[in-house]
């Protein structure tokens, strides 16, 4: 049986993604905003479907339409429209989600294409929140959604 573990390189094999030295420069050189990674961080958490992050930092067009999807959804569970307003909660609760991994990954920048103040500090903590967080919905989700299986409410 060949060694399989003699061939691997672990250096380029696993690091091949990584920034360069000359990556990690032009990163440094690139202008910070004024916006606060934490700010928009905190507010993609814990109010993002309302799009508030988006507001912050100086997305318009597109925080408009997520409130307003969030709108919609509110209005179809006054008007007793349940699953609409479950599409519309899925879309807003995706795109959140999407927004928070932009967030977390440095993609996501002010109106004026910035990198935002802060995120090398604290992209790795706000990112173990975020799991943390997402998780404890996703069980919490599970539980109701079983429980009220088996009580028949």
């Amino acid at each position: 049986m060949e060694d399989v573990t003699a061939s691997f390189d672990l250096d380029d094999d696993f690091y091949a993604n990584t920034f360069t030295e000359e990556d990690q420069a032009a990163f440094e050189a690139e202008p910070e905003s004024p916006r606060k990674f934490l700010i928009a961080w905190a507010a993609a958490l814990v109010l993002g479907p309302l799009g508030t992050h988006r507001y912050y930092l100086g997305l318009i067009p597109t925080a408009v339409t997520k409130s307003l999807l969030f709108g919609c959804a509110a209005v179809c569970v006054a008007l007793g429209y349940v699953n609409a307003s479950l599409v519309f909660m899925g879309v807003v609760t995706a795109w959140t989600i999407v927004d928070l991994f932009l967030l977390l990954s440095g993609t996501m920048r002010d109106r004026q294409e910035q990198r935002l103040t802060g995120f090398r500090r604290y992209a790795g903590p706000c990112a173990a929140i975020t799991v943390m967080v997402l998780v404890g919905f996703l069980i919490t989700a599970l539980v109701v959604g079983t429980s009220s299986g088996v009580t028949g409410g």
